[in-house]
């Protein structure tokens, strides 16, 4: 039997020191472009109340929660995405902030899976949310601030597939089908099979109308491109406000001058149904999964309050974004500091040496196992120290400098030394 005490629960993982520096420099450059667009930064408790988190977000999600029962017998469980607390805050602890509200958050979310292909059970996200407006202005700075933010890491060719949660939801209503062959002719529209979605709609009897929509709709690639769908009707809901929305998104992207990394995916759907306006999901070729992707939500935060606030928001997957970066042969420059090893017989000298260090910026490890200078050399060598400082029984002396690579060594001050090292150190 093996002893579960050796590892960790199925879909999580340990993160080493130089995944750990891979991901901190994603971390890094998300959170300085989100903070250049004005978004302020959020945490939310990791485990919050089963009710919250399952409120508006739909079945699927809710079945995905890691749940248990707290010592007070209520439910709670591990947050499974942001929105939901993001929607929770902004209801009770910021009820009179002025509106646009603009905020970001970068943490680690959970969902139960069988499948580990897709992404752990244990997963990190950074996110944005623009609340308290739904213009075409605001859709446009979310579609743009993602592209930027993954242009900002380093990612090439990104590109970000647009559809609408509402426009589709309508249409299939007005197919009259059940809910099974609504599911099997969005499946169809995903495809692009043209033959295989005309002999499903004369299967099915879907109105001639409808059917030259599903068709038209299905073969545009640009968001231009829907101008050329007539609805003929106005049977179909608010499907022409739908179309016209997107096109009004599309004269905003062409203002940040990404139309072209923009396109039209009439099929495209987030599981989690509070989705009400326009959808999307980023990705970069040759890499099989989205990086991650949003869509706008006007009546989810009403859920949580009695006032309808507008919100559009997207979040992107660290660890498929390291992947997609890995797979475009990029990789992090390292930013680690000169790093020094102080070794000394006299123990008040190297701790003052090493406080020296410290104070100039300058990373620095005393030397804690009292080992002979052979050891101390070879422990220098094996942990990539960079210099290692023979000190004597007072700083004011000369200190003995050793560089491993070169193995040299040479006897200067501890100022003269600093003064050398200069921009090095960082």
């Amino acid at each position: 039997m093996t002893f579960t005490k050796l590892h960790t629960p199925k879909g999580t993982r340990d993160y080493l020191t130089l995944e750990v520096e891979y991901y901190r420099y994603i971390e890094e450059g998300l959170r300085e472009k989100f903070k250049l667009w004005g978004y302020q930064e959020i945490r939310s408790p990791t485990i919050e109340f089963v009710e919250a988190l399952s409120t508006g977000v739909g079945s699927e999600l809710v079945d995905s929660m890691f749940k248990f029962q707290d010592f007070d017998g209520k439910i709670v469980a591990l947050r499974p995405e942001m929105t939901a607390p993001v929607a929770r805050i902004i209801t009770t602890r910021m009820p009179s902030t002025p509106e646009p509200i603009r905020l970001f958050y970068i943490c680690n979310v959970f969902r139960y899976s069988q499948s580990y292909i897709e992404r752990g059970r244990e997963f990190w996200q950074a996110g944005v949310e623009l609340i308290g407006c739904n213009t075409p202005e605001a859709d446009g700075e979310i579609l743009a601030l993602l592209i930027s933010s993954l242009k900002k890491i380093g990612l090439k060719e990104v590109r970000v597939d647009v559809g609408h949660a509402s426009l589709l939801k309508d249409l299939l209503k007005a197919t009259g089908l059940d809910e099974e062959k609504r599911a099997k002719l969005q499946n169809l529209l995903g495809y692009r099979d043209e033959a295989r979605l005309e002999k499903f709609m004369d299967q099915n009897k879907i109105p001639p109308k409808l059917r030259e929509i599903f068709l038209k709709l299905s073969s545009c690639r640009r968001l231009d491109e829907v101008s050329s769908v007539s609805l003929g009707s106005s049977k179909y809901g608010k499907t022409e406000d739908h179309l016209r929305k997107l096109l009004d998104v599309k004269d905003v992207l062409t203002d940040y001058g990404i139309e072209n990394l923009v396109f039209f995916d009439f099929s495209l759907t987030r599981k989690i149904e509070y989705y009400t306006g326009i959808v999307f999901e980023a990705s970069v070729p040759n890499f099989g999964l989205p990086l991650g992707g949003g869509g706008r939500y006007d009546d989810f935060i009403e859920k949580f309050g009695k006032v309808k606030i507008p919100a559009i928001g997207f979040a992107l997957e660290i660890e498929k974004c390291l992947q997609a970066l890995t797979a475009q042969g990029f990789q992090p420059q390292k930013r680690e500091k000169i790093r020094i090893l102080v070794a000394s017989k006299f123990r008040s000298a190297a701790v003052k040496a090493v406080n020296a260090f410290h104070n100039a910026g300058v990373v620095a490890l005393l030397d804690v196992t009292k080992s002979d200078e052979k050891k101390v050399l070879k422990y220098a060598e094996l942990a990539g120290i960079d210099y290692v400082i023979f000190v004597d029984s007072t700083i004011e002396k000369p200190v003995i400098v050793y560089d491993p690579k070169s193995n040299v060594k040479k006897n200067v001050t501890i100022e003269t030394f600093l003064q050398n090292l200069g921009g090095s150190s960082s």
